[in-house]
C-alpha cells in the first residue's frame, strides 16, 4: 500500500543516525547564532528534519546537506520576512 501513496521506505545504521543528528544540530546552532526564531515550533523543526532525510536520501555529502539545507532554511526565513512586511505595510 505505502508502494502505491508514493512513500518510500529507508533505514539507516547507527552510524549514519549519528552523521544526521550532527548535521541537525550544527545547522540548529547556526541558525540559532544568526538570531532566528524560525524554528521554535516542532511543526518547523519537524519541516527541517524531513528536509534532511531527504538530502541524505539523496547521497549528497556531509558538508553538502549541511549547505542546502541551510540555503533552504534561510530562503524560507526570507520569504517569510518578505510575505510579514508587505501585509503591515498594505492599507
Amino acid at each position: 500500500m505505502a508502494a502505491g501513496l508514493g512513500i518510500s521506505r529507508r533505514s539507516f545504521n547507527p552510524e549514519a543516525l549519528s552523521k544526521i543528528a550532527l548535521i541537525a544540530d550544527d545547522v540548529l546552532k547556526e541558525l540559532a547564532q544568526e538570531g532566528t526564531d524560525f524554528l521554535n515550533t516542532p511543526a518547523r523543526r519537524n519541516h527541517v528534519a524531513s528536509k534532511i532525510f531527504q538530502l541524505v536520501q539523496a547521497k549528497w555529502t556531509a558538508i553538502q546537506i549541511k549547505q542546502l539545507l541551510l540555503r533552504s532554511v534561510r530562503n524560507e526565513i526570507s520569504l517569510r520576512r518578505r510575505k510579514t512586511s508587505r501585509k503591515s505595510s498594505a492599507p
